[in-house]
């Protein structure tokens, strides 16, 4: 598998190891509307750039993590 940070879309668990959360949580985010999604066939997929805008958000703010994913 090639480094995920180059990758331009992950997967679920792609995400999951990118990101270092459950694919539960993975999940909730989307269901919530903050981290958006494509379904492609039965594959749901996610770009980086979204992801790492959501990483930055909570950095910006200077929120935990864990408060990101909640």
């Amino acid at each position: 598998m090639s480094d995920l940070s180059q990758r331009a879309a992950l997967t679920a668990k792609e995400l999951r190891s990118y990101v270092g959360i459950s694919e539960a949580t993975v999940y909730r985010l989307v269901a919530s509307g903050r981290l958006p999604s494509v379904k492609i066939g039965r594959r749901t997929l996610f770009r980086r750039a979204d992801v790492d805008a959501l990483l930055s958000l909570g950095a910006a703010t200077q929120l935990s993590t864990s408060s990101i994913f909640d």
